[in-house]
């Protein structure tokens, strides 16, 4: 029997695009070196995760950034480049979303920044609207894939963690919401998406 009670869904990769490809030729052009220079310097580290916890400020993390990446540019270049990381809206997806609404509550679930999110909300708009309620992890200060951060969400979304299904593109917060109770599951597509949401469900798109 289906225990499914509400949906959660990760963003960034599965509701809208994102590709850090963009960040590094948008920094590569404006100081004139190549984009794989900088892709090898860039890494996922301590002023990160700080960033998506608010932790840090904006302002704080570039500091870090310039150092990690060797490269010193404006305020403005660095923000542009940082944007650039959002890309469109995953149609298929975000198509879906009002019908999801109407079969389970739908909420989602973002490891962000301030500075992405005022971006994403100005660029999805009106399409966030089936979600009851989205969590942020610079707004909660826990980040996927930390156990706390998913018991966070589900004790604020009134579920228990089984009762949850769950989906992300990227596999450690999968495992790190296994881990948590919630019925997870990584999607890379959006017909894979579709798929999943589909048969914790049981119903067709």
């Amino acid at each position: 029997m289906n225990t499914i009670r509400a949906l959660l869904l990760d963003l960034g990769g599965v509701v809208l695009g994102v590709d850090g490809r963009a960040c590094f030729a948008h920094w590569a052009r404006s100081v004139g070196v190549p984009a794989a220079d900088i892709a090898r310097r860039w890494r996922v580290e301590e002023a990160y995760a700080d960033l998506e916890t608010n932790a840090i400020d904006f302002d704080t993390y570039l500091e870090h950034l310039s150092a990690q990446l060797g490269i010193e540019l404006s305020k403005s270049e660095w923000q542009d480049g940082w944007n650039a990381l959002l890309q469109d809206p995953i149609a298929p997806v975000v198509d879906a979303l009002p019908r999801i609404a109407e079969a389970i509550p739908l909420y989602c679930f973002s490891n962000t920044n301030a500075v992405h999110q005022a971006v994403w909300e100005e660029r999805l708009g009106d399409a966030l609207r089936p979600f009851r309620k989205i969590y942020t992890s610079w707004q909660i200060g826990l980040r996927k894939p930390d156990v706390e951060a998913y018991r966070h969400v589900a004790a604020d979304m009134g579920y228990k963690p089984r009762e949850i299904g769950f989906l992300d593109d990227n596999a450690a917060n999968v495992w790190g919401a296994r881990a948590t109770g919630l019925v997870a599951e990584q999607v890379s597509t959006p017909d894979e998406t579709l798929s999943a949401v589909g048969k914790l469900l049981g119903i067709r798109f």
